[in-house]
């Protein structure tokens, strides 16, 4: 999918773990869920039954549309509007869980009303200069097609220790973001 740009460079905004705080409510409701010697479920979230539970919490009807805000997401999301960037909100539609696809949307049009959202399977196909995405192997698919594409991950801790050489650790740095990303109108 290719966005047409009106005025600049697009920008892509992950929804989850970036603008809506996906892990807080999760980790939230599982732990309502699991017995105490499972409250670390990151530990055994490849076991089938964190993974069944993980998809009873999303399948509640509402639980997206309540996600909080990311205050640094936000605070990314306005130095990029700022610097003239087409901004799209692209969000992964888990393929299991058709309500959380318009309940995301819900959000969106809540939460940053005057900016497109793309629901999509595969996050690799869709055309942007920039992505901001906090999760390595969406990140990893859409570097694959583009070689001049440039990352911003949000500093969290199931992204420790990630690196890639078009990829910047977003942890406060808006500075310093701010200097690269005017580098790529001038490119």
């Amino acid at each position: 999918m290719i966005l047409e740009q009106r005025n600049g460079l697009v920008g892509l905004f992950d929804l989850d773990g970036t603008l809506a705080d996906y892990d807080t409510a999760m980790t939230r409701d599982i732990k309502l869920l699991l017995p105490p010697d499972y409250q670390d479920w990151r530990s055994y979230q490849d076991q089938d039954f964190i993974k069944n539970l993980i998809k009873l919490i999303r399948s509640q009807p509402g639980w997206w549309t309540r996600l909080a805000r990311l205050e640094d997401g936000f605070l990314l999301l306005a130095l990029m509007k700022e610097l003239g960037f087409n901004l799209n909100i692209l969000t992964k539609g888990p393929y299991n869980h058709p309500n959380s696809w318009s309940e995301k949307v819900i959000w969106c049009k809540e939460n940053v009303p005057d900016i497109p959202i793309t629901v999509t399977e595969d996050k690799s196909l869709v055309y942007g200069k920039v992505l901001v995405d906090d999760y390595p192997p969406y990140i990893i698919g859409w570097l694959e097609h583009r070689p001049r594409g440039m990352v911003i991950m949000p500093d969290r801790a199931w992204n420790e220790g990630f690196e890639h050489p078009q990829v910047i650790r977003y942890k406060k740095n808006l500075s310093e973001i701010s200097e690269r990303l005017k580098l790529l109108f001038n490119a």
